[in-house]
């Protein structure tokens, strides 16, 4: 039977686990991965309302200039304004008709607000601006 000595007892073995300094710079590094993540997710999420906002603003200006086309008459130069409700919000539409230099040809420029919550429609709140041309013919 062969005896213990230290030349002969097995090396001193590391405990297993993370050293408290090793878990703080772990910590560190996930809550700046998430910091970009939420930042990241957060201005995604921004620019989708927009666009959906202007794809929106966008279709009511469209038919609003095709109703003027299609109506029998040639719009008169006035400003008017229209709320509707599309897409689950409330829209204003300014619509503003101005005369050319050509006795055919108006030119309209329609200018689309989104009603935020129970607030007016203000300046803040214009998502779009069209301007088109209507013909006599």
């Amino acid at each position: 039977m062969a005896s213990l000595t230290p030349s002969t007892l097995p090396p001193f073995k590391r405990p297993k686990g993370f050293t408290l300094l090793e878990v703080m710079i772990a910590l560190i590094i996930f809550g700046l991965v998430a910091t970009v993540i939420q930042k990241t997710t957060s201005q995604t999420i921004s620019q989708y309302e927009r666009i959906r906002l202007k794809t929106i603003a966008s279709w009511i200006a469209e038919n609003k200039m095709a109703e003027m086309r299609l109506s029998d008459s040639m719009p008169q130069a006035k400003e008017s304004k229209e709320e509707v409700e599309f897409g689950k919000d409330f829209w204003q539409v300014t619509s503003k008709v101005t005369r050319t230099s050509d006795a055919n040809l108006n030119r309209v420029d329609l200018t689309i607000f989104h009603k935020m919550s129970d607030d007016q429609f203000e300046q803040g709140n214009q998502v779009l601006t069209f301007t088109g041309y209507v013909g006599r013919y």
